[in-house]
């Protein structure tokens, strides 16, 4: 099924949110997040290539008016676009964002690395990158993502790092391995639960491909 881009994105965030556990958070807080929580599914409803299954669930959901809990999003596999094209240069650690990223690895117990060969693939070390999925920023975090991960302003690189490593760092708990948190990171959690692995998504195969290749020629 061909998705639109904004379906896309919303499905990918609101499968990412769930999996995270902040929408049981939204339903406890309903003066804030519950409200946000439905007019993303109704954003998402609005969409004209919803699957019928899909659909039929968004609005039980809606119905009840709080949890998300029984809304199965596996049953539309999601492939986030990379934001920058492959270059040729070789990675480094050595850039202007390397004291950012070492708080940040410092911080949530990353290699330096692995968050700086996230930014070489997601936006090629350009801050204000963005995706036409709705991605932005450095580690190119959606915006609702964003928000749970206490991110304010996607183009601050500070930020968009830290909230980048954050994720990143709860992707490897969740899941162990460097390859498994980078098809979680690019694919949604849900899909690695899904499919036991990384997900058989071209996109998200090559993604992690690319970004252990630039982890193994970072200097």
């Amino acid at each position: 099924m061909n998705l639109d881009p904004r379906n896309t994105r919303l499905l990918l965030e609101i499968n990412t949110l769930q999996t995270l556990g902040a929408v049981q958070s939204f339903s406890s807080n309903p003066s804030t997040g519950s409200n946000e929580f439905q007019m993303m599914l109704t954003q998402l409803m609005a969409g004209n290539n919803m699957s019928p299954e899909l659909a039929s669930q968004a609005e039980q959901l809606l119905s009840q008016g709080t949890s998300a809990t029984s809304f199965n999003f596996s049953t539309s596999p999601v492939e986030t676009v990379a934001a920058v094209a492959p270059t040729t240069s070789t990675p480094t650690t050595n850039n202007q964002y390397a004291d950012i990223i070492k708080q940040a690895a410092d911080k949530y117990q990353l290699p330096e690395k692995l968050i700086a060969a996230v930014i070489k693939q997601e936006s090629n070390f350009k801050s204000n990158a963005k995706s036409h999925a709705g991605a932005a920023g450095l580690m190119q975090l959606m915006p609702g993502t964003a928000k749970y991960l206490g991110v304010s302003n996607l183009m601050d690189p500070q930020q968009n790092i830290m909230g980048g490593a954050k994720y990143l760092r709860k992707m490897l708990n969740q899941f162990g391995s460097n390859e498994m948190a980078l098809a979680a990171y690019n694919a949604g959690p849900g899909n690695v639960k899904k499919y036991g692995g990384i997900p058989p998504f071209k996109e998200t195969q090559n993604y992690v491909k690319k970004v252990m290749n630039n982890y193994h020629q970072m200097i």
